[in-house]
């Protein structure tokens, strides 16, 4: 969506509310949501404007079926994810997926090695959350401080249960989720034949020239690597 004057704030909020909505949907119908939709939420930075939207879904069970939503100051969240610049991010979605939530309740981090979502992203793994007595925003800086030559991860596994994935855009975002939560389904059924295995040489070229990350991911030394941890 184009960056709103102020008199298109209302305007954008609305479509930002239904990109929302139409996120959720093909999340849920694709099976890529756990059956309860625990917690699922979607949070929008507003560009040029000091506002986060928040939009949130109701449980399977609950009666009313209505999403809500809330416009707060971007400004009085000042520990927020989205505060992060080199995150490059103003959606960050919290979801509960079958299989990528197997990686949280290991405590392990998540190692991206399906093409689908790795074409998306410089980074090679999700990191998992462990000392929740310490706030995202702490464990990320301390990540991105600790190794400037790691892509930024696009995401926090919760330990013992789902995940915080960010991005630019609530539809992108939602998208990734989508395949990551796919690449994690496959992974583990690799597992049954020996495990998923690195990337063969080459093999990051070829997919990151479909998203044009080729030449930005030369900005990061172990971009091409095996992941990290």
């Amino acid at each position: 969506m184009a960056k709103p004057q102020p008199d298109e704030l209302a305007a954008y909020v609305d479509q930002a509310k239904r990109d929302a909505i139409f996120a959720y949907g093909f999340l849920r119908e694709t099976g890529t949501l756990t059956a309860s939709h625990i917690g699922f939420n979607i949070t929008h930075k507003i560009p040029d404007h000091d506002k986060l939207l928040a939009v949130s879904f109701p449980p399977p069970w609950s009666r009313d079926r209505e999403p809500k939503s809330t416009l707060t100051n971007f400004s009085a969240h000042p520990d927020h994810v989205l505060s992060e610049p080199r995150l490059d991010a103003d959606t960050i979605v919290h979801a509960h997926t079958p299989h990528l939530a197997a990686w949280s309740l290991a405590q392990k981090p998540f190692p991206i090695l399906y093409v689908a979502p790795q074409r998306q992203l410089l980074a090679r793994e999700i990191p998992n959350h462990l000392e929740r007595t310490r706030s995202q925003i702490d464990i990320i800086r301390e990540r991105l401080d600790r190794y400037p030559d790691l892509a930024p991860p696009p995401g926090l596994l919760e330990s013992n249960g789902g995940a915080n994935i960010w991005g630019r855009g609530i539809l992108k975002t939602a998208e990734l989720i989508l395949l990551i939560e796919e690449g994690a389904r496959i992974q583990s059924i690799a597992e049954q034949i020996g495990g998923a295995k690195e990337y063969t040489p080459g093999a990051l070229e070829v997919q990151w020239s479909r998203t044009g990350l080729v030449e930005k991911g030369r900005s990061f030394p172990r971009a091409f690597a095996p992941a990290a941890e």
